[in-house]
């Protein structure tokens, strides 16, 4: 799934949330068969370098009753802004950050969203939406 054919699909909501979940999986590791290998700063780079920071904001955008859609959002910036600081300015300069904090809001009974959100705000460096 590239984030073009997402483009093309903007309308489908199971096109976007595969979709979602195709660039977090491509940007979460290397892998070898079923052994986990290392995460792979290149993938993560060159998703972003084609738009696909982008792509999932605008699927969150288009979806956001889907609950489905935004945690596959979620999982994959997160995925994406992991490891690589320079990855994190840019998922922050294409607004990520409002769609991610919505959907928690939206969704706060989705355990797995909360926890895919709460995550990638954590590797944003941002504390404010925890409660101790």
């Amino acid at each position: 799934m590239k984030h073009w054919q997402m483009a093309g699909h903007g309308s489908s909501v199971g096109v976007q949330d595969a979709g979602c979940w195709a660039l977090g999986n491509i940007a979460s590791c290397e892998s070898l068969g079923l052994y986990f290998v290392g995460w792979n700063a290149e993938n993560r780079i060159a998703i972003a370098a084609k738009g696909g920071i982008e792509a999932v904001v605008r699927a969150m955008g288009a979806h956001e009753s889907s609950a489905e859609v935004q945690d596959a959002g979620c999982w994959a910036l997160g995925n994406i802004a992991s490891y690589v600081s320079g990855l994190r300015s840019q998922v922050r300069k294409a607004d990520a950050v409002p769609f991610v904090k919505k959907a928690l809001s939206a969704f706060p009974d989705d355990w797995l969203l909360q926890y895919h959100g709460k995550l990638f705000l954590l590797k944003l460096g941002i504390r404010s939406v925890f409660r101790f």
